[in-house]
């Protein structure tokens, strides 16, 4: 990978706002102490991504820089490769179009590289540039995914004529975690039936079937999974909860392990916490440009507190983290405490809490407020003390973010009085809340315009400027949709509103004076997405359903 010279990587970075100046004070002094490329030690610190360097590579090279949302590969070519030939090459074939291929390489200078493609792929070749961590998202999305290791190791055992017995339990068990991550699953959950055990993924906040294993294997698989977890094998009766790690394509993985006595047996719910995640960037989180704005104003704030809400898999502590990556950690000491810590950083203090030995949130708030930090990440505010200690450090000199489960922004101002918060101390300390949900979006390879029908035109309220909707494809096995965005209203309490809440109104006048202040509701940036072809309106309204019965269902009543 060729690099211009390395002070000049440097500037060019602060010139594209990747990194701050005092960012690469900090480097080019560790660079003199250890010698090595400003790109590897910019990396290490954390100021900057593995993308950043390559897109100047790829600038340099006058090719285009594709990162992994860019990507979208065609099945009949991903079914042709191995994981094999992409790590040796670095080289992953996206489309044919018009009989040129188009290719992403993390070293499109190298000519054994390029040679090794068109012996492969004997085609006229269009390159593009991406980084080596795209490649491996790749691989581990199109060409691992291509068939689920649980199910190989049934075809093996249907070719050899003995599925039923001589179970590799322990390969088994394996294959069902490593095909959790290769699918993008969040959770995987185990579910013994009484003639067969299920195996269902949660991939986009939705679960999807796996391979069923055979009831004669649930307790030996169950057993192994205690085992790897740390877990009481020997006890069936009571829930348990542990923690396993793995080692999958190079990086770690852990799992959170929870296991409950059900009829035909023991459920097993594993939530899938991948350390080779990094925190998302503000402006890839789907939120638009002005909402991004007013988040960057919160995080200069030298004191307040701001929630995030939602339920559990909205995406709230990504949020924060995002949040956090606009912090100049340098100036600022930045803190958390969190159940599990799910994102890991540099230059920031992050610390686990551990309620059986006493370390909970209050108790490590309470501590944390010792270490002089200024700005604080909460990972959840779930009792009385420790949302009093969130807004007295908040009132005394911190800025606070964390997290609260209610299901509107709106819903924070009840739900801390709740609680126990009085309202004038809410009303003092809350700089804002933003409330989120996660909607599929529709596929990008398979996606087709539409014209809306009745329903959306009435709930839309107006003709929309494009309306898409997928056909179904292998990328996005055939349900139309594949990824994830957010969905959001932001609630900046006004002076108007201030009042309100320190004089405990009701929640019907916040709602008003909050509307009149610009507030605007996470139906309506739904709205918004699916009139820009982003996502559906059953997508909308599958998380955002209201708890009251519409017009139409009190009809049928």
């Amino acid at each position: 990978m060729a690099l211009e010279a390395q002070g000049r990587i440097g500037d060019r970075l602060v010139d594209k706002g990747r990194i701050s100046e005092d960012q690469l004070a900090v480097a080019l002094a560790e660079q003199k102490r250890v010698h090595r490329p400003l790109g590897e030690i910019l990396q290490s610190l954390g100021f900057c991504r593995q993308e950043d360097i390559a897109e100047l590579v790829a600038e340099d090279l006058g090719l285009t820089f594709l990162r992994e949302h860019d990507i979208q590969p065609d099945p009949l070519i991903t079914s042709t490769l191995d994981r094999e030939f992409v790590n040796r090459t670095g080289a992953f074939p996206v489309s044919l179009t018009e009989g040129t291929l188009r290719v992403a390489m993390v070293s499109p200078d190298d000519p054994a590289s390029i040679a090794a493609v068109r012996e492969r792929f004997p085609y006229p070749l269009e390159l593009a540039m991406t980084s080596e961590r795209t490649i491996a998202k790749l691989v581990s999305r199109y060409v691992d995914a291509e068939i689920g290791r649980v199910a190989g190791i049934f075809a093996e055992l249907q070719a050899a004529g003995d599925v039923r017995t001589e179970l590799p339990i322990e390969a088994l068990t394996e294959a069902l975690l490593v095909d959790g991550v290769n699918r993008g699953a969040t959770d995987i959950h185990v579910e013994p039936e009484e003639r067969v055990t299920r195996v269902r993924y949660r991939v986009d906040g939705v679960l999807a079937q796996g391979e069923n294993l055979p009831a004669e294997a649930t307790a030996a698989i169950i057993s192994r999974l205690k085992i790897i977890s740390n877990l009481d094998i020997s006890e069936r009766r009571r829930p348990q909860d542990g923690r396993l790690r793995l080692e999958i394509n190079d990086r770690h993985v852990d799992m959170r392990v929870s296991v409950m006595p059900c009829t035909w047996g023991e459920n097993v719910v594993l939530r899938i916490l991948d350390r080779g995640r990094v925190g998302t960037r503000l402006g890839a989180l789907g939120l638009g440009p002005d909402r991004a704005l007013v988040l960057r104003r919160v995080v200069a704030r030298p004191h307040g507190l701001f929630l995030v809400t939602g339920p559990t898999g909205s995406g709230k502590t990504t949020t924060l983290y995002a949040m956090l990556g606009m912090v100049d950690a340098m100036a600022r000491n930045v803190a958390t405490i969190e159940d599990p810590v799910e994102y890991r950083l540099p230059l920031l203090r992050q610390s686990q809490i551990d309620p059986s030995i006493g370390f909970t949130f209050h108790a490590g708030l309470r501590a944390l407020l010792r270490q002089d930090p200024d700005v604080i990440l909460i990972g959840e505010i779930r009792d009385a003390e420790t949302a009093d200690m969130a807004v007295k450090a908040s009132m005394t000199g911190h800025l606070v973010l964390s997290t609260l489960h209610t299901n509107t922004a709106l819903g924070a101002v009840a739900r801390l009085a709740d609680i126990g918060v009085e309202p004038y101390l809410v009303e003092d300390c809350l700089i804002g809340a933003m409330g989120q949900r996660l909607v599929r979006t529709i596929c990008d390879n398979c996606a087709e315009a539409v014209a809306p029908n009745e329903s959306e035109l009435a709930w839309l309220g107006q003709e929309p400027p494009m309306m898409r909707r997928g056909g179904g494809c292998a990328r996005c096995n055939e349900t139309g949709l594949a990824g994830r965005t957010v969905i959001a209203e932001l609630f900046m309490p006004s002076e108007e509103v201030a009042e309100v809440i320190r004089t405990g109104g009701n929640h019907a006048q916040l709602a008003r004076l909050a509307a009149e202040a610009g507030y605007v509701p996470l139906e309506a940036d739904g709205k918004r997405l699916v009139a820009h072809g982003i996502t559906t309106m059953e997508e909308v309204l599958r998380v955002n359903a209201s708890h009251r019965l519409t017009h139409e269902e009190r009809a049928l009543l």
